[in-house]
């Protein structure tokens, strides 16, 4: 044997070893060094790190690979922004069809490879499945664009483009991810030929819209495109075969092993549909119509998931409701009537058969930020509109009858009209009416609970004319994550400085709230409400229980704590807990512009409550319940103030829905406003305006809506006392308005609040309830009901006994210090 063959035989011997001690992370042929994108800025490559190892599952050398980081380096990045597989947070509740920019690296395909070297990966999307958030399918938009000219387009390395041979080098790109969630991305070829993809994620669909335009001086044909979906990453989706493809007109479909979930993938106007085995992926290419020089012209796609086995009827649904081919585009603008100002506004639009639209921005320096929420318990508790900044807008319609609604915020009546979309259909002036300018008199609105990221929370607080925003961007529903590392934490606009985000000189957005949001304790299922802290400044370190090691920060930072699930467990354990430092959301998350939805409730209210049922009612029985919770504490030496919050971003509800609002008669400023929502210079609303105003020995009320008044309340000392409503009169404008007194003199300690109520709808109703004024009598105090004070024992008690053996033992005995705080109090002689 020659010496040659035998080192032959030992390197062999040596790789087989090295192999099989070492295995590679990534496949030998995935790796190139052409995948290699260093990041610009900190920022970017923590959004990529996150993107690989939360949601792509990228072993340790793919991300090298990536990001050209050196093994050290990349060991400190991971750490010092804590990105694990363990850290990944929760998914949104209710959310759009998750998509994220494809990393590179690791190859989309399983075959056929060579007819894709070096995959570029920004045209690349990966679309989550909504069964398995480890699967995806790596949308490719465009993979190739052909015309007269040759190949003018490919998204990797195979036919030579019309740039290949001219050795023209095209410069590689980046998704632009909006503030509505959308992807972006242009890219202008050499010649001045231009093509545009915006990918905006819905509750149940992608929608793709290309735009392609011909920046040259000859007339372009034969544009056709290719529109591939790659199944590699998307399990039970990756069989080499197109037996277990369908194609339907535009539509192509592929399905799992058993037949009950479904990939589909459509272009109009369709080229062609098929499948190439061998990646394996779906195609649904468009063709564009022949473009003259400066003419832009735009494809529509359609990109789903379906779990069933009515494969056909899906297909007939999306044919029936995708009818892009006879798109008719209506443009308009929302003014003030009174300045014929542009402003902003929340538009509604739907079809005659139910379906949704959404408006986009007419202008490139406007934005249309989509909402699309429905409670998972009532199907008709759903809130899908667009929030329109203060310029033009645009709808893309099919021909149809459509009832279009346009909001802004409490003080401008809605406006509803019928619209009729064909091929002439005129341009849009919609002209909003002021009823009320509350500014004006010195009240400024909050919305103390929000749940939408602050890029979004930005446009979307404009459109509703709220001024102070306070964003959840810590949360946790976990007591072992504290607030900082909280499951459900926004990574991005957790890192934001303690600085006020101002959008205007009245509309501000603090972004230092946190929410504990506990269904998890020491490692059980084990539920128990939630606490707030508002207006902060670091970070909370800790979790809870025991909810008292949060206070030493909260006084220190001049934070203000909050309740608002007074139904749920350990509400009420709370308010001894904390005393006065706590406010009470009396619009809280489950009050809607949409149908009530949570029609039973965790715990019982009790008979001197005076409901029908005592753990099942309606919209107006759940608000009577957290009213009454609320005097009850009052009565009890609470002196609790009111908060208002939406948890928008979460529920099917607009940003600011529910708000409070604070009096500021030297006018706005956010420090000033947090002030007097602490002292209680406010009223609650979710719709109505209602101020309560202390004279020398009388208290004086002014009421205004934009409808009738049904209703006006004295509360004193939780007793109702019902006022006439007959004196109401309605002005000129169409708004309606009361105003009323009483006499201030009371015999012992006592508060007094009022309310009032409105019915715009039947069965439906809106309410302004105000911060209680005190009148305190020395030696004369005021106490609780006998019933009243047993409800709040038996609340605690029955959460101490659910809780022991679950908590902590300093948790146990925080609940049996809120029990003896309860049980020495005084009552009603």
């Amino acid at each position: 044997m020659s010496m040659r063959v035998i080192i032959l035989q030992a390197a062999v011997l040596l790789v087989a070893f090295f192999a099989s001690v070492c295995p590679p992370a990534i496949e030998a042929q995935e790796v190139a060094s052409a995948q290699t994108r260093t990041s610009s800025t900190q920022t970017q490559l923590r959004h990529w790190l996150e993107n690989m190892v939360w949601y792509h599952g990228y072993q340790r050398e793919e991300i090298l690979q990536v990001t050209g980081l050196q093994p050290a380096s990349l060991e400190e990045a991971l750490n010092r922004w804590n990105i694990s597989p363990s850290t990944k947070p929760l998914a949104e509740v209710d959310p759009p069809i998750f998509v994220l920019p494809y990393p590179g690296g690791r190859h989309p395909r399983i075959g056929f490879l060579d007819g894709a070297i070096e995959p570029q990966r920004e045209t690349k999307l990966s679309v989550f499945t909504p069964w398995d958030p480890t699967s995806y399918v790596v949308l490719d938009a465009p993979e190739a664009l052909w015309s007269n000219l040759g190949l003018t387009y490919l998204a990797h390395t195979h036919i030579d483009t019309i740039w290949d041979k001219q050795h023209t080098k095209l410069e590689p790109l980046e998704w632009i991810h909006r503030a509505d969630g959308s992807y972006f991305l242009r890219r202008e070829l050499p010649n001045q030929i231009s093509y545009q993809l915006h990918a905006v994620p819905h509750r149940d669909h992608l929608a793709i819209l290309m735009t392609l335009t011909n920046g040259t001086a000859e007339p372009l044909s034969d544009l056709r495109v290719q529109m591939c979906a790659m199944l590699k990453g998307c399990k039970d989706f990756d069989q080499q075969t197109n037996d277990n493809k369908i194609f339907r007109g535009s539509l192509a479909a592929c399905r799992n092993s058993t037949g009950n979930r479904w990939v589909i993938l459509g272009f109009e106007p369709n080229h062609r549909t098929w499948g190439n085995a061998p990646c394996p992926c779906l195609h649904s290419d468009p063709i564009f119509p022949d473009l003259a020089p400066g003419q832009t012209k735009s494809v529509h796609g359609w990109m789903s998931f379906y779990q069933g086995t009515d494969i056909d009827a899906e297909l007939e649904r999306i044919d029936r409701i995708w009818n892009s081919a006879q798109e008719q585009v209506v443009e308009g603008q929302v003014l003030d009537d009174q300045t014929g100002s542009p402003v902003a506004c929340r538009m509604y639009l739907q079809s005659e058969s139910g379906q949704w639209f959404f408006a986009e921005s007419g202008d490139p320096q406007g934005q249309a930020i989509r909402y699309e929420k429905q409670n998972w318990i009532n199907p008709q508790s759903n809130e899908f509109h667009t929030s329109i900044s203060a310029h033009r807008f645009k709808l893309r319609l099919p021909p149809g009858k459509y009832t279009l609604t346009v909001e802004r915020g409490k003080e401008y009546f809605p406006w509803t009209q019928q619209l009729v979309v064909g091929k002439d259909t005129p341009e849009l002036q919609i002209r909003l009416k002021r009823w009320v300018n509350m500014a004006e008199q010195g009240w400024y609105s909050g919305d103390t609970h929000v749940h939408m990221k602050i890029d979004r929370l930005k446009h979307a607080m404009q459109s509703e004319d709220l001024n102070v925003a306070l964003p959840m961007v810590y949360w946790t529903t976990r007591d072992d994550r504290n607030a900082k590392l909280g499951d459900r934490t926004d990574p991005d606009d957790s890192r934001l400085p303690s600085e006020l985000i101002g959008l205007d000189g009245s509309h501000v957005i603090w972004p230092k709230n946190t929410e504990w949001e506990i269904f998890s304790v020491q490692g059980k299922s084990h539920t128990l409400g939630a606490l707030f802290a508002l207006n902060h400044q670091t970070p909370f370190e800790v979790g809870i229980p025991p909810v008292k090691q949060v206070l030493a920060q909260a006084d220190r930072e001049n934070a203000i704590l909050d309740l608002d699930k007074h139904d749920w467990p350990f509400a009420m354990v709370l308010p001894s807990l904390l005393g006065n430092r706590l406010t009470y959301e009396l619009a809280n998350n489950h009050m809607w512009r949409t149908e009530f939805a949570f029609t039973k409730w965790n715990t019982p209210a009790p008979d001197w409550m005076q409901r029908s049922d005592p753990q099942v009612g309606t919209e107006k029985d759940w608000i009577e319940f957290v009213h009454r919770t609320y005097w009850c504490l009052l009565n009890s030496g609470y002196r609790l103030q009111p908060s208002a919050g939406t948890a928008s971003g979460v529920h099917p509800v607009p940003v600011g829905y529910g708000r409070v609002y604070v009096h500021l008669p030297q006018g706005f400023h956010y420090r000033d406003w947090i002030e007097g929502l602490r002292q209680g210079r406010s009223f609650v609303s979710t719709g109505p305006m209602l101020m309560m105003h202390r004279q020398e020995g009388s208290i004086q009320v002014e009421a205004h809506a934009d409808g009738p008044i049904a209703s006006l309340e004295w509360i004193v000392n939780g007793k109702i006392e019902r006022i006439s409503v007959d004196g109401q009169i309605r002005k000129p404008d169409g708004s309606w308005s009361i105003r009323v007194e009483r006499s201030s003199g009371f015999d012992s300690t006592a508060w007094v609040a009022v309310r009032v109520w409105q019915e715009p709808s039947p069965g439906r109703w809106r309410f302004a309830h105000t911060a209680p004024i005190w009148f305190d009598v020395p030696g004369k105090p005021l106490s609780p009901t006998l019933e009243e004070k047993q409800f709040l024992i038996d609340r605690v008690q029955n959460e101490l006994d659910r809780s022991r053996g679950v908590l902590s033992p300093e948790g146990v005995a925080e609940y049996q210090e809120s029990l003896d705080r309860y049980r020495k109090l005084d009552t009603v002689r």
